[in-house]
This record gives C-alpha cells, structure tokens and sequence, in this order.
C-alpha cells in the first residue's frame, strides 16, 4: 500500500511542479527563482507533515483524521507567512500561481492519510 501511494503522490506532485514551472517560465515571462523557492517550502512542508501522519498513525490512529484537520490548519498559517516573506502581491495573478499548489498539495496529504485510514481497517 505505501509503495503505491507514494509513487501516485511524487507523480502527481512532479507533474504539478512541471506544468506549473512551464506555465511560470514561458506563458508569463516570469522570474524562476521564485517559484522554485516557493515548491521548495511545498516539498519541505509536505515531507514533514507526510512524516507526521505516518508517526501519528502508528502512535495514536484513532486521532488520524483530526490531526489531519490540525496539520492543514498549522499549512495554511505557515503558507500565509511565507506569502508576506516573498511578497507574492508583485507577482501578476500571484491567487492563481500560489494558492493552487497549496490545494493541490493538500489534497495529496488528505488523499494520504485516507489510505492510511483506509488500510488500517483492513488490517
């Protein structure tokens, strides 16, 4: 189970990274250095928070789906940091090219931690 939902997961995030890098770079004539900076925060955020689901699935199971509802709530208030650091309001657009990976992302993590539920109840 873990193998395929990883590699669904990295799938998904890689092609979501390359069609949005492509979007970036030659739709808009935009500069690289911020949305590679941007997707490393995603990529960094998203591995810890995959690691935490993993650790709070095998400590305390039962509590699996809220601590998903809590890990998506410290996201959102860590993504809104992370918008004033790299004053995304200069970028045109910037609602589109920002707040769509953090859904898409989200919805990876959520879809994760169904698995994890989902598998559990067939053990």
């Amino acid at each position: 189970m873990q193998n395929k939902s990883n590699l669904i997961i990295s799938v998904i995030f890689f092609l979501t990274f390359i069609i949005h890098f492509a979007i970036w770079k030659f739709a808009f004539h935009l500069d690289e250095v911020i949305i590679i900076k941007f997707y490393l925060f995603l990529t960094i955020i998203f591995m810890m928070m995959v690691t935490l689901i993993i650790l709070i699935n095998k400590i305390v199971p039962q509590f699996l789906g809220l601590a998903l509802i809590g890990l998506i709530l410290v996201k959102f208030g860590l993504m809104y940091l992370i918008k004033n650091k790299l004053h995304f309001e200069a970028i045109p657009n910037y609602k589109f090219h920002f707040i769509m990976p953090y859904f898409v992302l989200t919805a990876l993590l959520t879809y994760y931690a169904i698995r994890l539920i989902n598998y559990d109840k067939k053990q």
